[in-house]
């Protein structure tokens, strides 16, 4: 009875596993491509189901060689006794992986869900043969035009915090998600390299005359595609939609036209669409475009200066991307009727219109030209993962309650950030290093004193794994560096050597930014004339933007940039405050001025400004800020162009 139920365990896994898997579709191959569809569109919890299922394809190669092996070996004599030992061992594994495939292919499809879901292509089991290779949108990591828009958006809602910020500010760090997410946007920015691209978008859509689908090649030369010629006008946009054979194809939304995106899974083709809509709501931030949302379906796309609701759209000015979701296969539905002012974009399951992007057997094809696209994609979770550094962009700054600790007076090398990243002696002396990866991690460590691990460093200086000989190099350099430019100071071990993940610099190893919070604390708990020279002393050590002329890009994820610049503004503002209030109207200008270089256009410097030349009676002087305020509003797209109240009211104060 034992070896019959050997025998009947190992048969039924060797041949009843794998006919399961076979019939319920599948196979090794859709396996493979729905992992790399999961990977695509980052969906977790798909690629765990498929990782399962392709592990226990590798389970039953293991088992079957293991028998055949033992089977060639002893020629078929112990071939009985080879199936029981495998039985043993397999029998168990293939009640679970049938109760596992049964379990994963009960979900309805994703077209017949009515709840939001946190992805938005959910491939089941049973239908991952119906899906062919290169039929899920890529992820938002392929689009570079979208990553460059994402990433000056967000520079923009900080500007907009900074600029309005009183003295005394505080920029809250971002979530650890939304960090996270800003640099893997920046990581991927830099090495797409977007400029010239954007650059070339930009004069299509300013050109007298274009066709509707453009495609750009790897050396930024544009060819038409003479097939979907229309009519696109100077108030145009065009959008990338996808690559074909190395070029990127941009779509013309332009007034009077209209495009539609085609698939049978209409969730397929809002994945394409929220990438259309997501970078003509960054290109449109001015106002010029509106997008409207004519359907009850939800789409999730992101919130941005652009109004996205569920009206039709009206009339106006301005041109309109109207995008309409249709679910149904009526094909005698009535013809959509497109406004001279608008640009439709129709998500669809079919459609016969020309100008259509649609997705079929072979996967997406641009028609009528019949060009094959891997289409750019943005699914829900990627949308609500941007959504969130958004929101977090957008927090105000608080009050800065932080106790500044008081500087040592004997310190010994000063790491200079406020403008170009270099070091110095107490002496004034520069100090060089080897590599450019040891300077940058002086400058980590001396802003990274409450958490300076080894991990975290590499993690911030390199966005790829380095090996560890690679690190340390880096840091021998460091210590060569520091050791070489302190001579004449007593031998000091600025960067310890340990045998654990802590890896800190000496408290003598100060920053720029330290002497001027110092400074600052100094005026604020004593406010005697030594405490005020120290502060415009400080003052002179800004000499532009905080990291300027460097590439890293953990201090803007980490807003260690955006505190940087508040700062400065902050004794800027407390240095020209005191100036005006002794007449010094050339210590306001110096004061105010080295504020702008940080950040210009603030709105409190901008004040005092106009201020200092309203107590002197220079009415040419004041004229002349408003116009430098103006011009500053014309450059930063984040105020609309329209000047803050305040500004025009102390305008009218001084100049009527």
């Amino acid at each position: 009875m034992k070896r019959f139920i050997a025998l009947i365990g190992g048969s039924l896994f060797l041949i009843g596993l794998p006919l399961v898997l076979i019939l319920t579709g599948v196979t090794p191959v859709a396996v493979v491509s729905a992992c790399i569809d999961a990977v695509k569109v980052r969906y977790p919890m798909q690629f765990a189901i498929q990782a399962g299922l392709l592990g226990l394809w590798s389970s039953w190669v293991w088992g079957f060689s293991a028998v055949i092996i033992d089977v060639v070996r002893t020629w078929g004599m112990r071939h009985d006794h080879s199936v029981g030992v495998m039985s043993s061992r397999y029998s168990l594994l293939f009640v679970v992986a049938l109760w596992s495939i049964l379990f994963t292919s009960r979900p309805a499809p994703a077209a017949a869900q009515s709840v939001a879901s946190e992805q938005v292509v959910a491939v089941t089991t049973s239908a991952v043969q119906e899906l062919s290779h290169g039929a899920v949108p890529l992820a938002l990591g392929s689009s570079a035009v979208l990553i460059a828009g994402l990433l000056t958006h967000v520079s923009f809602l900080r500007d907009k915090q900074l600029r309005l910020a009183p003295a005394g500010s505080f920029m809250p760090p971002i979530s650890q998600r939304a960090a996270f997410t800003w640099a893997e946007l920046s990581h991927r920015n830099q090495a797409q390299h977007a400029e010239q691209l954007l650059k070339v978008a930009r004069s299509l859509s300013t050109a007298d005359d274009t066709a509707q689908t453009v495609n750009i090649n790897k050396n930024w030369e544009s060819r038409q595609l003479v097939e979907m010629q229309s009519t696109v006008t100077p108030s145009s946009i065009h959008v990338p939609l996808g690559v074909s054979e190395s070029e990127t194809v941009l779509i013309a939304l332009a007034p009077g036209t209209r495009f539609d995106i085609v698939a049978a899974d209409i969730e397929l083709a809002k994945t394409a669409a929220r990438h259309l809509i997501a970078v003509v709501q960054l290109a449109a931030r001015d106002g010029s475009i509106r997008v409207v949302v004519e359907s009850l379906s939800k789409l999730g796309v992101l919130d941005l200066s652009n109004d996205v609701s569920a009206n039709v759209a009206t009339s106006g000015t301005n041109t309109v991307i109207r995008v309409v979701i249709d679910v149904s296969q009526d094909i005698h539905a009535p013809s959509l009727v497109v406004a001279s002012n608008e640009a439709v974009v129709k998500i669809c399951v079919i459609s016969d219109y020309p100008n259509r992007m649609q997705l079929g057997t072979n996967g997406w094809m641009l028609m009528p030209s019949e060009q094959r696209l891997s289409v750019f994609g943005l699914t829900e979770f990627e949308t609500s993962v941007v959504q969130d550094l958004l929101m977090e962009s957008s927090k105000p700054v608080e009050e800065d309650k932080r106790q500044c600790e008081p500087l040592g007076a004997d310190w010994n090398v000063c790491v200079r950030l406020l403008g170009p990243v270099d070091a110095e002696t107490r002496n004034g002396i520069p100090i060089s290093f080897e590599k450019s990866k040891s300077l940058e991690l002086l400058a980590w460590l001396t802003t990274h004193r409450e958490r300076p691990t080894r991990v975290a460093a590499r993690t911030a200086l390199w966005e790829i794994s380095v090996q560890d000989a690679t690190f340390n190099n880096v840091v021998s350099g460091l210590r060569r560096g520091l050791a070489s430019g302190s001579v004449g100071v007593e031998q000091i071990e600025f960067l310890p050597k340990t045998f654990t993940d802590h890896l800190s610099i000496h408290g003598s190893v100060i920053t720029d930014v330290d002497v001027l919070n110092n400074a600052v604390s100094f005026v604020k708990n004593r406010g005697d004339r030594e405490s005020w020279f120290g502060l415009l002393d400080a003052l002179d050590r800004v000499r532009d933007l905080p990291f300027a002329g460097t590439d890293y890009l953990w201090p803007d994820s980490e807003g260690i940039t955006s505190n940087f610049i508040l700062s400065v503004i902050t004794g800027s503002i407390m240095a020209a405050e005191h100036a005006l209030q002794q007449g010094d109207t050339e210590g306001v200008f110096w004061a105010t001025g080295q504020g702008l270089k940080v950040l210009h256009g603030h709105e409190e410097l901008v004040a005092l400004r106009m201020r200092a030349y309203g107590d002197v009676g220079d009415r040419v002087g004041v004229n002349a800020e408003w116009a430098s305020y103006e011009r500053s509003l014309l450059h930063d797209s984040w105020s609309g162009g329209a000047p803050s109240p305040r500004i025009v009211a102390l305008k009218r104060e001084l100049i009527g």
